[in-house]
């Protein structure tokens, strides 16, 4: 039986590239991952975009190998712009605000014509609005009351995550990676259970 080979992922012209800033290739290296229904860990992150930037993450003495060391401040930075969320030793997902970010760094690898972004900065009462939301939602004082044998329903679960019936299964899991590191950062240790129990189920769909 033949088994199928992996596509190689095409670099993109170098000329292009290098007018944009690593941190945005980064981000779109996260997007990439995602859209072909991937899981973003550090290794794949810097696999991806050695292969599709050569010469942006290559050693400058060695060009055939990746330099991971151009990952770690641009992600931290990255992070604190609020368009990253995870980190080296979980998964990495993008935020809408980085969404945004890998779009208009498509649509520029793609043309070639540089549109300046302008990165929308989320405030730290968006981030505890969030947690609060989700504290106080119906399904997590369930899960308070009763943890044994909770359940949750497709459309509680996706109006709890900010999503519709209609919004991509890959949109619905990526906001919740944001919120179950967000419940991280917090340290809402409940939260956390809650959340890696929704995740679960998730994964059943």
């Amino acid at each position: 039986m033949k088994t199928k080979k992996r596509k190689k992922t095409t670099p993109y012209s170098e000329e292009i590239y290098q007018k944009i800033p690593t941190s945005h290739l980064i981000v779109f290296g996260i997007y990439s991952i995602f859209q072909k229904k991937g899981k973003c860990t550090f290794e794949k992150l810097i696999e991806q975009c050695f292969r599709s930037f050569p010469k942006a993450f290559s050693f400058s003495r060695h060009p055939k190998w990746p330099d991971s060391l151009k990952f770690d401040r641009t992600l931290r930075k990255l992070r604190e712009q609020g368009l990253v969320v995870g980190n080296p030793n979980t998964l990495f997902s993008l935020t809408r605000f980085g969404e945004g970010v890998a779009k208009n760094t498509a649509q520029n690898l793609k043309t070639g014509l540089f549109k300046k972004v302008i990165i929308e900065k989320p405030k730290r009462d968006a981030e505890i609005n969030w947690i609060h939301n989700l504290k106080k939602s119906g399904a997590f004082q369930r899960f308070l009351k009763k943890k044994r044998g909770f359940t949750i329903t497709n459309m509680e679960l996706r109006n709890l995550l900010h999503c519709t019936l209609e919004t991509p299964l890959r949109v619905v899991k990526q906001n919740l990676i944001y919120s179950l590191n967000l419940a991280k950062e917090f340290k809402e240790k409940t939260l956390i259970q809650f959340l890696k129990l929704c995740q679960q189920i998730l994964d059943k769909k």
